[in-house]
């Protein structure tokens, strides 16, 4: 605990020389390569007990100049990753489950994060953008749309024409 000066004690202040200058230390904020956002969407959760939704964004990276997508959230709870995935990466492992049908598992791939909810929530934003669709004999399995390549080269446009020329 601090003691009081007595009154014999003189209080001494230090001295502030005239002229100091203020130094103001900026702090430097991660760049923002997503200002873009080109889609804004929700798709219905893959559990057929619930009606609850994810909502994700579909976001053209500046520098990059090429598409990519994020969860952004869901009703009714569920954590997940927020990371920027690149729709070229999803593509990638969509082409790759051509005439079988698949698990949401396969997207775990594309991602850094590690909930377990990630690639579920992903699968609902692909069926939300009429990329897949569920089989006929489970809703947890999927299988490309009929439209598929129609639909990707759809999303693809939506890259701006601008930045298509450079």
């Amino acid at each position: 605990m601090a003691r009081k000066p007595n009154q014999q004690q003189e209080v001494v202040q230090p001295e502030i020389a005239e002229g100091n200058e203020q130094v103001t230390v900026a702090e430097e904020l991660p760049v923002d390569h997503f200002t873009n956002i080109v889609f804004d969407g929700k798709a219905k959760k893959l559990s057929p007990k619930t009606t609850n939704h994810v909502f994700y964004e579909v976001s053209e990276h500046d520098d990059l100049k090429a598409l990519f997508i994020r969860l952004s959230g869901n009703e009714g709870g569920g954590l997940h990753s927020k990371e920027w995935i690149a729709l070229e990466d999803i593509f990638t492992v969509l082409n790759g489950q051509t005439d079988k049908p698949f698990k949401s598992t396969v997207f775990k791939s594309v991602f850094k994060g590690g909930s377990a909810n990630n690639a579920g929530f992903l699968a609902a934003c692909c069926r939300g953008l009429d990329l897949i669709i569920p089989t006929e004999k489970s809703v947890f399995l999927h299988v490309l749309a009929p439209d598929y390549e129609q639909r990707r080269d759809e999303l693809l446009s939506l890259v701006s024409d601008e930045t298509k020329s450079e």
